[in-house]
């Protein structure tokens, strides 16, 4: 009778050993990526235009760590939010500490998949997914494309809307408005961008 016992036993153990030692699942190493164009940062950047006391407009601008279109045709772009620009360096400090909480959460990221052969010099939509402080929604923008030796602009058409309620961002809002003395900031702004890309060789 043990003997009959021992031998599902060992059945067993052979299996959960077998198991044990199956190939594990292959994780993509950013070296492992295969690039058909590199962001040049220097050369790319966001702007967005805020209101404040209802009519009051700027210009602030954020540039970028890095961005790729690799050979799959995935879009990849690291905002920089410690570069945040808006002219009055109170008010940036204010901006990373308060609004963005830079310490804990220093970039956003946008992605986006592309399609072979889009459309030059005329407006063409791309859907993209942007990540910031941990909330990752989706969004459409109609982009313009030019390309020609070895290099390629993409440019908004036209503005995107955000609203900071869509990554739950109007408490730090409305505290930047209480330090500033303003009657009031607009939730929402309207984004335009510029990416330069170089052809990866």
């Amino acid at each position: 009778m043990k003997a009959l016992i021992r031998i599902p036993l060992l059945i067993l153990s052979v299996w959960l050993l077998q198991a044990c030692q199956q190939t594990p699942v292959k994780t993509v190493k950013p070296k492992d990526i295969q690039l058909l164009w590199q962001l040049d940062t220097m050369k790319s950047q966001i702007n967005y235009l805020s209101t404040k006391n209802g009519d009051i407009r700027e210009h602030n601008t954020l540039r970028f760590i890095s961005g790729h279109i690799d050979t799959d045709k995935n879009v990849q772009l690291i905002i920089d939010l410690n570069s945040i620009n808006t002219h009055i360096d109170i008010r940036d400090q204010r901006m990373r500490e308060i609004f963005f909480e830079t310490n804990q959460y220093p970039t956003a990221k946008v992605t986006a998949q592309i399609e072979d052969n889009l459309p030059l010099m005329s407006a063409y939509p791309i859907n993209f997914t942007l990540n910031l402080k941990a909330h990752s929604r989706e969004f459409q923008s109609s982009v313009i494309i030019h390309s020609g030796g070895g290099e390629m602009m993409v440019t908004s058409a036209e503005p995107v809307s955000v609203s900071v309620a869509t990554f739950g961002l109007q408490k730090p809002l409305e505290k930047l408005r209480e330090i500033a003395g303003l009657n009031s900031i607009s939730p929402t702004v309207e984004v335009d961008f510029k990416l330069h890309f170089k052809q990866v060789k």
